[in-house]
């Protein structure tokens, strides 16, 4: 193990970097941002395939395979079958595209779940994370406090996509205050009080004050779903979590009930949850342009159901549908769902829907009780993340905002690689 983990260094390194810049230039939706990461992500994944590699459990396996038929369905898309199926894209350039970014995502995965085998490794990636959105977070504070934007946005040209990665930063924080304290000890025994102060005062308070920045940050961006979607997955992980282990540590408890009463009701009070509220009261008249798209989008839908458009090229496909009461020219449809249904069709969507599953599995099974304490805060983390972006995704498209995509991935990624080396640990794998 110790000459595995010597290998494959410099790999781990670069899936750090990878996480490390992707939000800066532009979430890296941009044609001269993604491509660099799609090398370093290749180089990494090269590097851990001709190394020195663990065995595969049932759901790398899984995920894998659904990637490799997604590779393939966008390459017939692209191609066709010759002399038999012309090709079904109706833009090769914006399908050719997503064909190397779904390669690039799929090296991500496999680099990730092979060099994140360690409680070690899975924490530095965590507070990697937790640290590039604090320091998004202080960005997008003082692009509002001093150059007084309506809206923070961070490093994205996007509000509501700054607000997708903060939500996935504040569930790792949540999970990583949650496992480093109860691998040391729930302190069960000891008193609300005690336990409060703890976590305002104690070892953990920087994290804690991270959090605070970060759930301040949120409210800035005045993203309705980011705010609802954050707050909401935390409250069903949560229940999920009890459900799943009929426990819940105090620690655990006081640390959630503090995050959604002061975070929310208090601290986020003297920065603009006020303007936030009043957005949620001009919702039906801001998306009223979203609502009248949708009928549109069914059609399109209809006529490309099983085979899609061809990934990419939702902006191309959509131009025959418009009529006069289009003035936009939509190059995404706020929702990542019906995006992907009309791009790839049912049939190109399903290996999407097995990876989702596979990845959440592997999130819940790391919720028992047989996890170490520390699997389970990450864990908490991941599905927290995971639910976030899910809800997100149903008013905006991250997973199409390659950052945010490859952050996504992280979440499915982390606890599969960690029930991979328990698993290997116990000698499970076959």
């Amino acid at each position: 193990m110790q000459s595995s983990a010597a290998h494959h260094r410099p790999a781990f390194a670069i899936i750090l970097v990878v996480l490390m810049i992707s939000p800066w230039p532009l979430g890296s939706n941009r044609d001269w941002a993604w491509p660099a990461l799609a090398i370093l992500t290749g180089l990494a994944a090269l590097t851990v395939n001709f190394g020195i590699r663990n065995p595969l459990s049932l759901h790398h396996k899984v995920v894998l395979a659904a990637f490799g038929f997604l590779v393939c369905f966008i390459l017939f898309q692209l191609y066709g079958i010759p002399a038999l199926i012309e090709p079904i894209t109706q833009y090769f350039y914006g399908t050719r595209t997503d064909l190397t970014k779904t390669i690039m995502y799929l090296g991500f995965f496999y680099a990730t779940v092979q060099l994140a085998d360690s409680h070690d490794r899975c924490r530095m990636v965590v507070y990697l994370i937790v640290i590039t959105g604090l320091l998004q977070a202080l960005l997008g504070g003082a692009q509002q406090l001093m150059f007084e934007l309506p809206r923070a946005r961070g490093s994205f040209p996007n509000p509501n996509h700054f607000a997708g990665y903060l939500e996935v930063a504040l569930c790792l924080a949540i999970g990583a205050m949650i496992a480093d304290r109860t691998s040391a000890g729930d302190g069960s025994s000891r008193s609300i009080r005690a336990t409060l102060v703890d976590i305002i005062t104690g070892p953990q308070a920087r994290l804690r004050l991270v959090i605070v920045i970060m759930v301040i940050a949120l409210v800035m961006s005045r993203s309705r779903m980011g705010n609802v979607a954050f707050f909401s997955s935390i409250l069903i992980t949560a229940a999920l979590a009890f459900y799943h282990t009929r426990s819940f540590s105090r620690y655990t408890a006081i640390l959630l009930v503090s995050i959604l009463a002061i975070d929310a009701f208090i601290i986020s009070n003297y920065f603009g949850v006020e303007k936030l509220a009043e957005r949620f009261r001009n919702t039906t008249t801001v998306a009223n342009n979203r609502i009248d798209l949708q009928r549109y989008n069914l059609e399109l839908f209809k006529d490309h159901g099983w085979l899609g458009t061809g990934a990419g090229s939702y902006e191309i496909a959509f131009s025959p549908y418009r009529d006069a009461d289009i003035t936009m020219r939509p190059s995404h449809t706020e929702n990542d769902y019906i995006e992907f249904l009309i791009e790839l069709g049912i049939i190109g969507s399903l290996p999407l829907l097995i990876i989702l599953v596979a990845g959440i599995h592997s999130q819940v099974r790391l919720l028992g009780e047989l996890a170490h304490p520390f699997e389970r805060g990450i864990a908490f983390g991941c599905l927290a993340g995971t639910i976030s972006l899910l809800i997100h995704s149903t008013a905006d498209v991250n997973l199409q905002i390659p950052s945010n995509t490859l952050l996504f991935i992280v979440l499915l990624a982390i606890p599969i690689a960690l029930d991979q080396a328990s698993q290997q640990r116990r000698g499970d794998l076959s």
